[in-house]
């Protein structure tokens, strides 16, 4: 990951007096992926989430321009767009003008187009920042297509290094988070600006998304390491049909909860307020155990009661690996804790699965990496980009590459392992060439 850095940087002092100026400075950031290893899939109802920074994500090289308009290379292509499509020198456009503006010059093939200039205008909009002009941007991304929230991390951790704007970590991730939002609101994307602003190397973060809390972070145990694969390079895409049905679940509890008088939690925050013990004794029998739920022009058949008792078996699940995460420190205990940990990893991915949540290719990858050094997997959520993520001993790798090598043969679509974990962009900070 260093050699990775090293050369980036090699190419970045190549294109002065190319790409890049050769006399103004250059803000050089990294910003790792992300996966959720518990609690993500069903974060927006305000469970708890344990998350981590992966190795890969992107590499950005930023230089503030007097000319008014922003070019991105990424590989050996540079697209450009005027200022004025995003900003005036009154102030930035709305966010519904500004995204119709990046969508009419976005280049083919281009998810990192969005996020990238997303960065200018949440910053803009939130922090009433401002940008003198525009700016030339390198952007390369790791091990396959970066996700929105490590690219739109990137820019702006580069943006605010850049113009010297002083920006608390959490605050920055919320922007960034913002932004995204207006980019595209079907998504969450939360949780993954936290991680890929904040977080530790090689730690479990742990966040309440409600609030937009984080609850502090922990080690994994010694002796264990944690992987993502990734499935061809097309992007994940959502179930955005479980939106639809979360909001409908957590108004029929609400419901309930009101006429069998159980504590309510915050408002929006119903089912993370809410105990497992208790859904299962006053609740469990009264929701429908289907209904339909329309998305666009479709309709589709969910299982209310048993979409509210995996949120809560997640949260239940995200509780007890952080307790056990914590344990671990013991000698004693932790040949059995890890273990456990691993199964309540798989657990969750097989409950995502009875749910019709699963991407077949998570489900067939699932099915494969079975080993003695392979502790637990399970599906994250689509907007990290990865297909799986995979709980293991050290030396697991090896095994994982060749269950996963087999896979690549037998469908003929690349598949991609991301190991190793860095720092949030807060954390590593950003330098100057």
């Amino acid at each position: 990951m260093a050699i990775e850095f090293e050369r980036f940087l090699q190419r970045v002092r190549a294109e002065r007096g190319g790409f890049f100026d050769r006399d103004r400075s250059i803000t050089v950031v990294r910003a790792p992926g992300w996966v959720d290893l518990c609690g993500g899939v069903v974060a927006e109802t305000g469970i708890h989430t344990l998350l981590w920074p992966t190795g890969g994500g992107v590499l950005v090289a930023l230089q503030p321009d007097p000319e008014p308009v922003i070019r991105i290379r990424v590989w050996q292509r540079t697209e450009s767009i005027p200022c004025t499509a995003l900003f005036l020198s009154s102030g930035p456009h709305e966010y519904a003008d500004a995204v119709s503006e990046i969508d009419r010059h976005r280049p083919p093939r281009s998810s990192w187009w969005g996020p990238a200039l997303m960065a200018w205008v949440a910053l803009m909009r939130e922090e009433f920042v401002r940008f003198g002009g525009g700016a030339r941007l390198l952007l390369h991304p790791l091990a396959g297509e970066a996700s929105a929230a490590t690219v739109i991390a990137a820019v702006a951790q580069a943006l605010v290094t850049a113009y010297n704007v002083h920006l608390a970590p959490r605050e920055l991730a919320i922007t960034c988070a913002e932004g995204l939002y207006h980019l595209d609101s079907r998504g969450l994307e939360l949780i993954g600006t936290l991680t890929t602003v904040c977080a530790p190397a090689n730690e479990v973060l742990v966040v309440q998304p409600h609030q937009a809390l984080i609850g502090g972070n922990v080690h994994l145990p010694p002796g264990c390491a944690i992987w993502t694969i990734r499935v061809g390079d097309e992007p994940r895409q959502p179930p955005f049909r479980l939106r639809s049905a979360l909001t409908l679940a957590e108004r029929l509890v609400a419901e309930l909860v009101t006429a069998v008088d159980l504590p309510q939690g915050q408002e929006g925050a119903i089912l993370a307020s809410l105990r497992l013990t208790d859904f299962i004794r006053y609740l469990r029998d009264r929701l429908p155990a289907h209904t339909s739920v329309t998305t666009g022009a479709t309709t589709e058949q969910m299982t209310p009661s048993a979409l509210t008792s995996f949120v809560l078996a997640e949260q239940q699940r995200s509780r007890l690996i952080l307790a056990l995460l914590r344990a671990a420190a013991s000698r004693l205990q932790r040949e059995e804790d890890v273990h456990l940990i691993g199964e309540l990893l798989t657990q969750s991915h097989w409950e995502q699965a009875a749910l019709g949540l699963i991407d077949p290719h998570a489900q067939a990858l699932a099915e494969r990496l079975v080993a003695s050094t392979i502790l637990g997997v399970r599906q994250p959520v689509a907007a990290t980009q990865a297909t799986l993520v995979v709980l293991g001993r050290n030396d697991a790798e090896g095994d994982i590459q060749r269950i996963t090598a087999e896979y690549q043969s037998l469908i003929g679509l690349p598949v991609r392992i991301v190991g190793g974990s860095l720092a949030g962009v807060s954390l590593a900070g950003a330098r100057q060439v």
